[in-house]
């Protein structure tokens, strides 16, 4: 899948999560804490079941050694997958900077979606593309290679898994590759992104309620496992048909919308030498904000927040100054005024920041971005009529 990143929490993007293992042509290739599950679930699967039943009489070490690689190559077909999403979105000029792998597969982030339908197309049909390519290929080898039994069942194994993973990744429906193309093309008939993105949702909702049905016949049918996995595919890729169309939605919401426009113009700000318990009390409570800035001669310290706050032991907070749990702006926490506020989102997802300081031209303190006042302003647009989604 290749994913857009999020404009919003709601549909906060799959290669924001999980932990870094290594790079590959500037792209941070991640793991999310979900994939050693799946692993685990298929390694098992091919050791105990699938290789026992095609090839009886070998060794319960031959099994599991054959399991766990197919298992891990099956992974890094995955990630070839992906990579062909990211270098060609790169060949448009989209900024990559992940690729994770989850439990359902694996997701590419990209920065922002296409800007038209023939890249969105592309961009999309390249994953199926490769996996097919791979397949291919693994058929080959298994035609050529002389190996053991379990080697040469391995590459025949990857070969049909590759080639069922390109046809799952195109059924025609969000966020497989199918339903992107399904986008592209409805984008390129009719002209409308906005109407192209419903109906790929659209689409992506009725598959995975189709997946849910027929992990329910196979749950009646005594498949315990088959239904169950069928039944968490289906239900993950309805609400991420929705995530998406939502996202696009915001997307729409947002487009010529500055950080001026959505910031807190009246900061209420905080001394460092502030008691923290008065901090607490008179601001906190008495404000309901999570963060404020530090603030000492005009010039900005740093932020403190609940989150800092909450690493000092409330019996030493009567004597503790607000300077001692003050945490540093850096580079990622600033934006300007005039920054598209949907960058500003973006750069907010990627830090994983609930705040960002917005500083003028002249380095002075503007205003503060939050996600909660960003969901206010747009409400308020909505409830006055200022919006209308544009196509």
């Amino acid at each position: 899948m290749a994913e857009p990143a999020s404009a919003s929490s709601a549909a906060r993007p799959i290669g924001a999560r999980g932990f870094a293992l290594f790079r590959i042509a500037g792209i941070e290739v991640r793991i999310d804490p979900s994939w050693f599950l799946i692993f685990l679930l298929i390694a098992w699967s091919l050791s105990a079941g699938y290789f026992p039943h095609v090839l009886p009489d070998q060794s319960l070490a031959g099994y599991w050694i054959a399991g766990v690689l197919a298992a891990l190559l099956f992974f890094a077909s995955v990630l070839l997958h992906e990579f062909a999403h990211s270098l060609v979105a790169r060949a448009y000029g989209f900024d990559v900077p992940t690729i994770t792998l989850f439990l359902f597969g694996g997701a590419s982030q990209m920065a922002r979606e296409p800007d038209r339908p023939g890249q969105e197309f592309w961009i999309a049909i390249v994953g199926p593309l490769t996996s097919f390519a791979l397949g291919a290929l693994f058929f080959a080898l298994s035609g050529v290679v002389t190996a053991p039994p379990l080697v040469a069942r391995v590459v025949v194994y990857l070969g049909w898994i590759n080639v069922a993973l390109g046809v799952f990744n195109l059924l025609p429906g969000m966020p497989l590759d199918g339903g992107r193309v399904l986008r592209a093309v409805v984008w390129r008939w009719t002209g409308s992104r906005r109407r192209a993105s419903r109906v790929a949702s659209l689409a992506g909702q009725g598959l995975g309620l189709g997946l849910v049905a027929l992990g329910a016949v196979q749950l009646f049918s005594g498949a315990l496992l088959g239904g169950v996995w069928l039944i968490l595919i289906g239900l993950f890729a309805r609400s991420l048909a929705v995530a998406s169309h939502q996202s696009t939605l915001l997307r729409h919401l947002l487009d010529g919308v500055a950080v001026e426009d959505a910031m807190v113009r009246e900061v209420i700000s905080v001394p460092p030498d502030l008691r923290v318990s008065s901090l607490v009390d008179d601001y906190v409570v008495g404000h309901g904000h999570r963060a404020f800035p530090v603030i000492a001669g005009g010039r900005v310290l740093g932020i403190v927040s609940v989150e800092s706050v909450r690493r000092i032991p409330a019996s030493h907070r009567m004597e503790a100054r607000v300077s001692e749990c003050t945490e540093p702006i850096g580079d990622a926490a600033r934006v300007s005024p005039d920054v598209p506020l949907l960058d500003a989102l973006q750069a907010m997802e990627r830090s994983n920041a609930e705040r960002l300081l917005v500083f003028d031209a002249r380095g002075h303190l503007a205003g503060l971005l939050t996600r909660a006042g960003v969901a206010r302003f747009l409400e308020m647009r909505r409830l006055l009529g200022a919006v209308e989604p544009r196509s």
